[in-house]
Order: C-alpha cells, then sequence, then structure tokens
C-alpha cells in the first residue's frame, strides 16, 4: 500500500493494519461489578489489584470442575519484561513461561458449552493476576504493563456507572524505578453515565511502567472503564 493510502486512513486503523512501521495499539476494558467508597481498580477482582512481586509460572484453575480441560491464553510480560503469552490447561499444572506481569486472559476452548461455567483464576507466584468471572470468556481488567524496550502514548479514557451516583476515577502509572509509588496522570469526575476522554497531546510512559484505572463511588456501584493506547517499539536491537 503506498503512503499516500496509508495517510487518508484513521491512524489507529493503520497502526492496526500493520502499516506504521514499530507501532501497535492496545484496547484495555474493565469492570468492577460493586466499587465502594474507596479506591479499587477497574478489574474482575472487585478490590485493589496486587502484582506480583518476582515472576513465576502460571497456572488456572475453576471455581467449577465443568471447566476443567478446557484452555485459556495468559497474555502478559515474561521475566524480561518481554511481551509473552501461553496456553494453559484449566485444572492442570502449571506452564512453562515465567511472568512478571499478567495483563489479559482469553478462554480458548471450553470443556461445556461456549463460555467458562465458573470463575476461572490465574495464579502467578500465589498471586492472584486474572480472573475470567463465570460467562465471560474473558477478562475484564483495566490493566496494563509496557513491554521492555517500547514507549506507550495514552490517546483516550473511557468510564462508565451503572448508577446514578458520584464517582471518582484515577488513571494511574507506577514506573519501575520511581520507588513503587503510584502517580495520577488523569482524573475524572462523574455522576453516573458515560464519560470519554480524548488526548489531542498524549501522555507518554515509558517501558515497565504499570498502568491502572482506579475508581470510587459515593456508594456501591458497578463502574466500567477503558484506555487506549499506541505502543511504540524504541529499541531496534
Amino acid at each position: 500500500m503506498s503512503l499516500s493510502n496509508v495517510y487518508n486512513l484513521p491512524l489507529g486503523l493503520s497502526i492496526q493494519k500493520g502499516l506504521v512501521q514499530n507501532y501497535t495499539g492496545i484496547n484495555k476494558f474493565g469492570l468492577n461489578t460493586a466499587v465502594g467508597t474507596s479506591f479499587e481498580t477497574i478489574w474482575d477482582g472487585n478490590n485493589t489489584y496486587t502484582y506480583p512481586s518476582s515472576a513465576g509460572t502460571a497456572t488456572a484453575t475453576s471455581s467449577d470442575t465443568d471447566d476443567n480441560t478446557g484452555t485459556v491464553e495468559i497474555q502478559g510480560l515474561d521475566s524480561n519484561y518481554d511481551l509473552a503469552t501461553e496456553t494453559l490447561t484449566i485444572g492442570g499444572s502449571a506452564g512453562s513461561t515465567s511472568f512478571i506481569r499478567v495483563f489479559r486472559a482469553v478462554l480458548k476452548t471450553a470443556n461445556t458449552g461456549t463460555s467458562n461455567v465458573g470463575t476461572i483464576t490465574i495464579t502467578v507466584s500465589s498471586t492472584t493476576v486474572a480472573q475470567i468471572r463465570a460467562g465471560y470468556g474473558q477478562t475484564l481488567m483495566c490493566i496494563y504493563t509496557v513491554p521492555r524496550k517500547h514507549n506507550a502514548y495514552l490517546m483516550q479514557l473511557d468510564v462508565g456507572s451503572s448508577k446514578d451516583l458520584e464517582n471518582e476515577i484515577r488513571f494511574i502509572t507506577k514506573e519501575i524505578d520511581n520507588g513503587n509509588v503510584f502517580n495520577t496522570k488523569a482524573f475524572i469526575t462523574t455522576r453516573g453515565g458515560f464519560v470519554e476522554k480524548n488526548y489531542a497531546v498524549p501522555v507518554v510512559i515509558p517501558e515497565k511502567t504499570d498502568i491502572e484505572l482506579i475508581a470510587k463511588a459515593s456508594a456501591t456501584s458497578a463502574v466500567s472503564g477503558g484506555f487506549e493506547l499506541f505502543i511504540e517499539k524504541v529499541d531496534q536491537s
């Protein structure tokens, strides 16, 4: 395809079609079904997310044995913070890849029916790093970590609430060399409904940085969210 045709396409579509060298796109979306009056991560766990303290192999289990022998694909970063995927058998043995981060899990085959019957839990070094709620088929987690030798650019945020309540949502990042501190990079307040924020000037996020959307509400409410990133490979070695 000629450059003139590339430029006639929206940038995001050009990136996803592989027409822009060294760039990829990430769309993260999540749901916390019971956000309370203190900040919680928008993910399947209904609490504040805990990262593994060290790299380890992953295991997949289910709250319902009808899911056993199905398979789930784990997506994350290996011990070097490089992108890694591995397919695990639910209820089976641990995998062989050592993960330091997991930011998505997708059901690949179901033992019963067309989706997971129970809640599937992915653990690394005894830490729950991902969950797939019964019937959902994949994680809903507003969590990502920028791979090694890459930069991320925040292009868009969105949040929604199931009730007409006061909500506060923060986009936070934790760089690997900043003393284990999360910094707030965006703050949204809303009373129910849906809010979207687009960035004419993207936020730059360096390699190995953890990213989350967190939320709190004036009373218990389901809160959804999402963010879109362009990922640039900055070191070709």
